[in-house]
């Protein structure tokens, strides 16, 4: 079953993917993973928000976590450019979107840094693919994750559908943003260090330390998290005698990626603690926390309950989980209370030109938790039929990113005046109505699905392709069906 449930959900984020970049962070992800790829090198090409380092020569300033992991695409996109040098079709991208303005449309265009694709072709086309798999495999492990906490195949892949399109994970399976390679490794800690299906052990510990390093690799902000996961080792009720032994353990697996942090930022910028992040650009921890707590969670722009309705869900099932899992809930409730400490600080606490709240999209499965598992147990069909409702609403506000490029709705708000570059009062502004107002107004041939634009340069190839995908979802649902009916059949048995 496992297989089927992540080729089910790659292909569902395969057959809705891009192709190509959105923001200048996706950029120097590439970027590096370009370097590594074809020059052997940490540096890049000087660009915006590259960081000057050792011997004169730029760095990016994010995590090498993602830029390893677009490696493996990256090398099969550079087999299929010597096959087929040029190929128009890997280039493909929607070039302008209509959004209606006092009477008239205005043509907004997406962040000029998408031309990269007219350069790169199928390298960055199939780099771009990567987070289709990181999410397919996050998707994997919630469904696992769920299980473990004891409800049933059918339950476990609704909830499990939920995440993957009634969230921002989504939209965030089509870009090169480093947060599902994050959510992943949060996720893979969980799942191995705190799943009460399974008795944790030696070895359990040292795969959640090694989900750690990469966590750590992706974004140092991980690093705090390996010791609230060390300390929930410690306090929580049951389990091994040796406790120490196993935070030690995990401890030294999550090491890894501490120490190939600290060599980078001294190769780099000669200093163990220097990341990139030390340059006047970024302003560091300035938003008083209220505040920053504030937008995130409730203004029109970044609110994660408008952007994930589905996590919602958590207050439903809290108290019935601290019940059955107290342990559990307040490891969950010590991530999320320090991820929104941390980055609603961050002077760019709305994560800069993005689809939502990006900096909490790794929380947001541990959140859909608590409520889910209550769901299965309670069951009360309101109850469920009030989770379906808000998958559906999800569902519906990441359409409007999926269809639609996010960067043309900020050259929108530039156009018509009410946005700069100093992003003065973007708190009061909603991406979702102005998304859906593209979506109509927009013709679908300019729509953000590379099947959409592909067809438009390469059609009858790009059809078999889409022909192909369709058949290998219909098989893979096909085949999940009999599984999760099978799995759901021995689990009533018992």
């Amino acid at each position: 079953m496992r297989r089927s449930i992540f080729l089910f959900f790659l292909i569902l984020y395969l057959s809705t993917t891009a192709g190509h970049i959105y923001t200048i962070d996706s950029y120097l992800n590439y970027g590096i993973t370009k370097s590594i790829g074809s020059y052997r090198k940490l540096s890049m090409p000087k660009s915006m928000m590259t960081v000057e380092g050792r011997g004169g020569r730029h760095y990016s300033k994010l995590g090498i976590g993602q830029s390893l992991a677009n490696l493996p695409m990256y090398y099969i996109g550079g087999l299929v450019e010597m096959a087929f040098p040029g190929q128009t079709v890997f280039k493909a991208y929607s070039e302008y979107v209509y959004i209606p303005h006092d009477w008239q449309r205005v043509r907004a265009e997406p962040q000029t840094i998408i031309r990269i694709s007219e350069l790169d072709g199928a390298w960055i086309f199939f780099a771009t693919l990567t987070n289709a798999f990181i999410a397919a495999a996050a998707c994997l492990l919630f469904f696992l994750t769920l299980r473990g906490f004891g409800v049933g195949a059918p339950g476990s892949f609704l909830g499990t559908s939920i995440l993957a399109l009634g969230t921002p994970f989504w939209v965030y399976a089509r870009d090169l943003f480093g947060e599902p390679l994050f959510a992943l490794s949060l996720l893979g800690t969980f799942y191995f260090l705190a799943n009460p299906g399974r008795p944790l052990s030696g070895r359990r510990a040292a795969l959640a330390g090694a989900f750690s390093s990469i966590g750590i690799l992706t974004r140092m902000s991980f690093a705090p998290i390996v010791g609230i996961f060390a300390l929930y080792i410690i306090l929580a009720p049951g389990g091994s005698k040796d406790k120490p032994g196993l935070v030690l353990r995990y401890i030294l697996w999550s090491l890894p990626g501490l120490i190939v942090v600290g060599l980078l930022n001294w190769v780099r910028f000669e200093s163990i603690l220097a990341s990139g992040y030390h340059t006047a650009f970024d302003k560091g921890f300035s938003v008083p926390v209220v505040k920053g707590i504030v937008y995130n969670l409730f203004s029109p722009y970044r609110s994660l309950f408008l952007y994930a309705p589905p996590v919602l869900v958590f207050f439903f099932g809290a108290a019935y989980f601290a019940g059955k899992h107290r342990a559990h809930l307040v490891l969950i409730a010590l991530i999320t209370v320090y991820m929104f400490l941390l980055y609603s600080r961050w002077w760019a606490w709305h994560g800069g030109w993005c689809w939502g709240p990006r900096f909490y999209l790794p929380i947001i499965p541990l959140l859909m938790l608590p409520g889910l598992v209550y769901v299965q147990f309670a069951r009360k069909r309101k109850l469920l039929w009030t989770t379906v409702g808000l998958g559906i609403a999800g569902f519906l506000v990441q359409l409007g990113a999926v269809f639609i490029n996010y960067t043309a709705v900020y050259d929108y708000w530039i156009k018509i005046g009410i946005l700069d570059w100093s992003e003065a009062g973007i708190h009061m502004f909603s991406p979702i109505t102005t998304h859906w107002k593209a979506i109509l107004a927009t013709n679908p041939s300019q729509y953000d699905l590379w099947l959409v634009q592909g067809v438009r340069e390469a059609g009858p190839a790009v059809l078999i392709v889409a022909a192909l995908l369709v058949a290998g979802a219909i098989a893979a649902a096909g085949n999940l069906k009999r599984e999760i009916t099978g799995v759901a059949g021995a689990d009533h048995e018992e």
